[in-house]
């Protein structure tokens, strides 16, 4: 079928939220199955870090599809490459739920990764294609709204249904909704690339344009911001589970509760880019982004430090409470960054969704891993990979977005 029955119209809130949805199979597939992950290290026999790994590898074939995606879909259409996309998450979520292994677990997780990122670029490579500058940013942040409900009501759906049929149960459940967005895709999103570039997958085109972006200073400085207070989130993503269960006692269901804390955060700082980007611009809007996702993650270290030098046991909202500021930071942060990244490069959208995409995760496999790796029965480990991603992205903004805000194109 080659053209929607009944295309939503560019201006419909409807086909925001349709991006706002096709972006949110990247979290719908990390935060869902978080309250499952103590569990699984008993099941398989294995240890935290071995099953950590099944969020590191997501983020892993998530960061090597960027760089394929937004080419793929400059030469032969966002519409097309979406939904083959949304078809390999439905079948390698089926596998997922069957794994008989955490090693096959980690690779069906891969592979799940290989679909789930055709809704992240190509839900922001479209937004670039429709809309433009403040406008871009205001669609953004709206989408970042309707992504910030995901993990909101993600990570309990899936205690609940830990609780209720096993963790098998959430990775059904995902590939149910890649089945739902897949006829949504099919039926109401009209193709919106109208720069078709039948040279987009050629190696050399494709390098020089990464290569074009690369030595683009406004787009490093935007990107690192995006990257930066990305990885804060993710280490929080990775470790959160095993840091709430083993130092603060919080369960599976009591888990999904606490993470709806975190995405409060992220909505509001989603709702003030909403209502304010075009009044005081892209970059306002993510220096008080950056700040904030510094002074939430230096919050939660001083927290936490205090709490291991003195011995004490803080109440679970120690970590919960500051990770909220981070949040709001990272509501802010990730719209701005992305439209002032994506605005210079009408002509080559999907690469540019791409590279920022890939040092985005990056970026946040490599925190993931580094965080896997140092858990131990404190908070300091996750305390000490927010501030420092924290302070990452305020760096970047000063140093680099806004040092570069009064000269000349770079």
């Amino acid at each position: 079928m080659t053209n929607p029955r009944r295309p939503l119209a560019r201006d419909s809130t409807a086909l925001v939220i349709l991006l706002g949805c096709a972006t949110a199979l990247g979290p719908l597939s990390t935060d869902m199955y978080l309250p499952s992950l103590p569990v699984l290290v008993g099941l398989y026999g294995s240890d935290m870090a071995t099953v950590q790994l099944t969020l590191s590898a997501f983020l892993a074939g998530f960061a090597v599809m960027q760089l394929v995606y937004g080419p793929l879909s400059d030469r032969f259409g966002r519409r097309r490459v979406l939904l083959a996309g949304v078809a390999l998450y439905t079948l390698a979520s089926i596998a997922c739920a069957f794994a008989g292994s955490v090693e096959w677990l980690i690779l069906w997780r891969f592979v799940q990764a290989l679909g789930a990122c055709a809704g992240v670029v190509l839900g922001r490579a479209i937004a670039r294609d429709l809309y433009e500058g403040a406008a871009a940013a205001r669609a953004l942040s709206m989408m970042a709204m309707t992504l910030g409900l995901t993990p909101a009501v993600a990570p309990i759906l899936g205690g609940y249904l830990h609780d209720w049929f096993g963790w098998q149960a959430n990775f059904i459940a995902m590939a149910l909704t890649g089945a739902a967005l897949g006829v949504c895709v099919l039926f109401f999103l009209a193709e919106s690339n109208r720069h078709i570039n039948p040279q987009a997958m050629r190696p050399g085109p494709m390098l020089r344009n990464f290569g074009i972006l690369a030595r683009h200073a406004r787009f490093r400085g935007y990107v690192l911001c995006i990257a930066f207070s990305y990885g804060g989130m993710f280490s929080f993503i990775s470790a959160s589970s095993f840091t709430l269960d083993r130092v603060f006692g919080v369960g599976p269901t009591e888990f999904g509760l606490c993470f709806l804390l975190i995405v409060i955060g992220y909505l509001i700082g989603g709702f003030i880019g909403t209502r304010f980007t075009i009044r005081f611009g892209v970059n306002a809007m993510l220096g008080l982004g950056a700040a904030s996702c510094a002074a939430g993650g230096l919050l939660m270290l001083a927290l936490q430090g205090w709490a291991w030098m003195a011995a004490l046991t803080w109440h679970w909202f120690s970590l919960i409470g500051p990770m909220m500021l981070f949040t709001l930071g990272l509501g802010l942060t990730m719209p701005q960054g992305q439209a002032g990244a994506l605005q210079p490069f009408p002509q080559m959208a999907g690469a540019a969704a791409s590279l920022m995409g890939f040092v985005q995760m990056s970026v946040g496999a490599f925190a993931g891993i580094i965080v896997g790796h140092a858990l131990n029965d404190t908070a300091l480990p996750l305390s000490l990979a927010v501030a420092g991603m924290g302070t990452g992205t305020l760096l970047s903004y000063l140093l680099i977005v806004r040092r570069l805000a009064r000269t000349p194109e770079a």
